[in-house]
């Protein structure tokens, strides 16, 4: 089922919450050279966000939905406990001073999102499957005739709207935040990473169209078939086909089971002078 868990890690929690203060939301993209035999590749290596790529984007959100509705006190996210969709959503939260409830599908209590949210004050539900995470969620915010109470605002998975409003607002942050590399200038560049939701494939589609990605879908259900439809309506852009994952060379930080499935594809197929888009990571690289 669903257990309210409790910090444990007190130590770490308190770095994270001295590193809170005065944290820019949008600082300049960080990119890495990785070298891999005779091959070097661009990370944009977004492991040293607090929340991963949709930290630049959450605060914006926010501001557009809480204009609509001056009732929300609460946001309410349900995901995977490797993810960062529930930890951009407590880093709303703590900006606007709303309270953050997550639930999450996952068993392992000390780690970087799970005592990143403790630190952001909020209240974490761990499930035994995302299905129960879901059912909670709803359960929680439902008021009885299937509406959501105007107290709470239920963020989107991986914020990625229905609207698209996420998708556009991501794409002018970025586009703030790479002035002054190698990205700066939209050029035709080939980008591999991992897709979830997908809003932030779509947000780097708007902002350089003219390139070409390679996406290895890691989704389920309605928010894969979402991606999918997506893509095939749009050009340049690869499903990488399902193969054995072999990730144990990989040679920067990142999220084990999400983001480090794409160097399998991109130490086989990728060119001399790819960017790879690497989300976010399971160490503490902003401390």
């Amino acid at each position: 089922m669903c257990e309210n868990i409790k910090p444990t890690n007190h130590e770490i929690i308190k770095k994270i919450k001295q590193k809170l203060i005065n944290y820019d939301d949008n600082p300049k993209v960080v990119i890495e050279k990785i070298k891999y035999n005779d091959k070097t590749f661009n990370l944009i290596q977004e492991g040293f966000l607090i929340t991963g790529t949709k930290q630049r984007v959450v605060i914006k959100f926010l501001e557009k939905a809480l204009k609509n509705n001056k009732d929300i006190t609460t946001l309410v996210y349900s995901g995977t406990a490797n993810g960062f969709g529930a930890v951009a959503t407590a880093f709303g939260a703590y900006k606007f001073n709303l309270k953050s409830i997550v639930f999450i599908s996952g068993h392992d209590e000390d780690t970087r999102q799970i005592n990143t949210l403790h630190a952001l004050n909020s209240k974490v539900y761990l499930c035994e499957t995302y299905n129960f995470a879901k059912y909670f969620k709803y359960k929680k915010t439902d008021d009885k005739n299937n509406k959501t109470k105007k107290k709470y605002f239920i963020i989107p998975m991986g914020l990625n709207d229905d609207n698209h409003v996420m998708i556009d607002l991501l794409s002018k942050q970025i586009k703030e935040a790479i002035k002054d590399t190698s990205l700066e200038n939209n050029t035709k560049k080939r980008f591999w990473l991992v897709a979830g939701s997908g809003g932030i494939l779509m947000s780097l589609y708007l902002l350089f169209p003219t390139s070409e990605f390679f996406i290895y879908l890691t989704g389920h259900g309605r928010h894969k078939q979402k991606v999918i439809k997506w893509i095939n309506q749009h050009k340049n852009i690869h499903i990488l086909k399902q193969e054995n994952i072999n990730v144990d060379d990989i040679p920067y930080s990142t999220v084990k089971d999400y983001d480090d499935y794409i160097w399998h594809y991109v130490k086989k197929y990728a060119k001399d002078g790819d960017y790879i888009w690497n989300v976010s990571s399971d160490d503490y690289l902003f401390l």
